[in-house]
């Protein structure tokens, strides 16, 4: 949604501003942010335009920035609560199956410990 107001509103300025009329003068420069404007005396108002438009524009490109980088650091703070969530049921996961491993192992020792009574039993009921 910003990033779509933000170029609806971007084109508008652009307009705006490709709507000023510049007029060269060697004597009269000055820089706006990188970008040189020329203009005469009698020009001061486009030039004031230009200027405020774009203030107006890099103060929207920094909260536009500014949002979309809160929104990567809440995405980045979600992804490390959801690695460690996985993590701790991995890690109990894990110890169940030692358990269950565990208890089989015993199971079996039973099992053959009881065997040789089992046979007896097979053997008296035959």
């Amino acid at each position: 949604i910003y990033y779509n107001e933000y170029k609806s509103y971007l084109r508008m300025e652009s307009e705006k501003v490709d709507n000023i009329d510049t007029v060269s003068d060697s004597n009269d420069t000055s820089s706006l942010t990188g970008t040189t404007v020329e203009a005469n005396t009698g020009d001061k108002e486009g030039n004031e335009k230009l200027a405020k438009v774009s203030h107006e524009l890099f103060d929207k490109l920094s909260s536009y920035i500014q949002t979309e980088l809160s929104g990567t650091k809440d995405t980045y703070a979600l992804l490390q609560e959801l690695n460690e969530i996985t993590l701790n049921q991995y890690r109990d996961l894990s110890h169940s199956t030692s358990q269950i491993k565990d208890n089989l192992k015993d199971l079996e020792i039973k099992y053959k410990l009881l065997l040789p009574y089992l046979e007896q039993i097979n053997q008296i009921g035959k």
